[in-house]
């Protein structure tokens, strides 16, 4: 069950970042965009590493 909740928030995380980082290209906010994008990837990588960490216990 905790594995099931972990990736519906690394879905939700995923999909609020991407609109983010679309609204703020679309605004020409390079800096602002290409930030957002490296903490949504900071943040993937970190969720990745606890599925996987989830996944070992089972």
């Amino acid at each position: 069950m905790l594995i099931g909740l972990v990736v519906l928030m690394l879905l939700s995380i995923n999909l609020g970042g991407l609109m983010s980082v679309i609204l703020q290209l679309g605004r020409g906010e390079w800096l602002a965009g290409l930030g957002s994008l490296v903490t949504l990837a900071v943040v993937d990588a970190l969720g990745f590493r606890v599925l996987r960490g989830l996944r070992g216990q089972d």
